[in-house]
């Protein structure tokens, strides 16, 4: 999955909303791994939508896995996996901050940014209140136990 080396400060970041069905899956795989017994170098973070503050977050850490939702039609069923680069945007908005755009304000805050992934769940339903569609569930439950592998 991600090379990871010992002793490696990790944080895993999900986003999304936890009351629009799928969308949530990034909440979700951080609630699950809050049940877990896992290694003091693994940080736990989750947010409806990333922000400028999270540059500092991402400071302390040494690898970053982004996770979140996807509605890709191509996306690979549990999960899509690739790498992140610190990216630089002529427009700024909190509304529609991006992966790279943080790593990018992490670089320039703070004079480093971690290696960073983005995870992304594909997502198929998006009512409000519901609970996660039936082949949703199945992609987090199989992505948990791929993150769980990798923290043993």
């Amino acid at each position: 999955m991600i090379p990871l080396s010992s002793g490696e400060r990790l944080l895993i970041y999900g986003i999304g909303n936890p009351g629009r069905q799928d969308d949530a899956l990034g909440v979700r795989v951080v609630e699950r791994l809050e049940v877990e017994h896992l290694p003091a170098t693994v940080t736990l973070e989750a947010n409806y939508q990333l922000t400028p503050e999270d540059a500092l977050t991402l400071s302390a850490h040494d690898v970053v896995i982004f996770v979140d939702a996807t509605v890709a039609a191509d996306a690979p069923a549990p999960y899509a996996l690739r790498p992140v680069e610190p990216q630089a945007v002529n427009a700024f908005s909190s509304h529609t901050l991006g992966m790279g755009t943080v790593l990018e304000l992490c670089v320039r805050l703070y004079g480093r940014a971690p290696r960073a992934y983005a995870l992304a769940l594909p997502a198929y339903e998006f009512e409000v209140n519901a609970e996660l569609s039936p082949p949703a569930a199945v992609n987090l439950a199989r992505t948990c136990d791929a993150l769980l592998s990798l923290l043993e």
